[in-house]
């Protein structure tokens, strides 16, 4: 996608107050299509990638923003169609063209057999190694991908329908054997990768990690950050959209070893950020005085409870569009990012927890939202993070 002029930006202008005019039903209104998880993740990576590659003017940026708000209060009320009607229609209206027709599902297969097959036979030959020794959390791992490997994909769990099963099964023959063989398949691996571990409460959290090739075989210990999504998203959402993986980039070009939990489950226990923690130190040459948390609402909110239950593990933290004060001895330096058209989490509210964090500071984006605030939040958070170690 190119950078559009101010005449395009213009005419998405004209096409958005047609979306956000009252709209009157009649009896033709035909009734909401209901619509997966999968459709809205879909929509928004479309739409995230339009506005990703254009240069946008500060009213289209603004009326851009509280049209996706108004997406996502539908997304929060129930109300899936109208949602994914609302983030198409943008996107149309910015990209200036249709949307390309939905092609058919093509045949789930693995070696000319259903993707089941292929998972029965890898999970019984991990069955038979030894899950208690060193290898415990990479055989966690192998297992939670092994599970992947579905005949018909759940349309509410991102890693199943985003996943290539021919390309995951692959992957997998390699790793097993890797673990039969007593290695790690995972120790110093370059590249974006879907896994699991066990934490607290024996809980198996998935989270993508992303490694640069300079990071992952790092003779100096390289910074990590843990980026924590907001409700209704998944561990994906960071390394996959959110500015078009902007997250992703910068963290390949900074050197940083990138890792997105799900936000919820690795929640319930602050014990969690210590396993995974002592996990990748296994596994890469991590830097234990530049350990980084983000969050993004809900996920700002976790970033905020870390700071304050791990204020020695914590190097620093940001919260972007949520977030709450951060009051411990020790506390790390805390960056509050709100964004002035919030109507989910207003702005005041994240500079007021800002005001109420003696090592917070606060910013705002002019013209942004909730939701699409993301991408230049985190253009702002990483060159503050890295400037601060414990």
């Amino acid at each position: 996608m190119t950078t559009r002029s101010h005449a395009t930006s213009a005419r998405a202008i004209a096409l958005l107050l047609l979306l956000t005019a009252p709209r009157t039903a009649t009896a033709q209104t035909p009734a909401p299509v209901p619509v997966t998880r999968a459709d809205l993740g879909k929509a928004y990576l479309r739409l995230d990638r339009v506005v990703a590659g254009l240069t946008l003017d500060d009213t289209t940026r603004a009326r851009v923003n509280r049209a996706f708000d108004g997406s996502t209060l539908s997304f929060f009320g129930g109300r899936f169609a109208a949602a994914v009607g609302t983030i198409d229609s943008l996107t149309v209206a910015l990209s200036g063209v249709p949307l390309p027709p939905t092609p058919p599902a093509g045949a789930r297969l693995v070696n000319g057999r259903a993707p089941s097959v292929a998972r029965a036979a890898l999970l019984t030959r991990l069955e038979r190694l030894d899950a208690t020794g060193p290898l415990a959390q990479a055989i966690v791992s192998a297992q939670a991908r092994a599970g992947l490997l579905v005949d018909v994909p759940s349309l509410e769990r991102g890693a199943e329908f985003l996943s290539d099963p021919v390309r995951l099964s692959a992957e997998l023959r390699r790793e097993v054997t890797a673990l039969e063989r007593g290695k790690n398949p995972y120790a110093f691996h370059a590249g974006d990768l879907w896994r699991s571990f066990r934490g607290a409460n024996n809980a198996v959290i998935p989270y993508r990690i992303v490694a640069d090739a300079a990071v992952a075989t790092s003779k100096t210990p390289v910074p990590v950050l843990f980026v924590f999504h907001g409700a209704g998203a998944d561990e994906n959402i960071f390394i996959d959209a959110y500015g078009a993986g902007i997250a992703a980039t910068m963290a390949r070009s900074e050197r940083v070893l990138l890792v997105s939990p799900s936000t919820t489950a690795f929640g319930a226990s602050s014990d969690n950020l210590d396993v995974l923690l002592a996990q990748l130190r296994v596994e890469y040459n991590v830097d234990t005085t530049r350990v980084y948390v983000l969050g993004h609402s809900m996920g700002a909110g976790l970033s905020a409870r870390l700071a304050v239950q791990r204020p020695k593990v914590i190097a620093a933290a940001v919260c972007l569009a949520g977030g709450s004060v951060v009051k411990v001895d020790g506390a790390p330096p805390v960056l509050f990012v709100g964004a002035e058209l919030d109507p989910i989490i207003p702005a005041s509210r994240v500079k007021l927890a800002a005001g109420g964090t003696p090592t917070g500071v606060y910013q705002e984006l002019a013209n942004e939202g909730h939701t699409l605030m993301v991408g230049n939040g985190i253009r702002a958070a990483f060159p503050w993070l890295l400037q601060r170690r414990r």
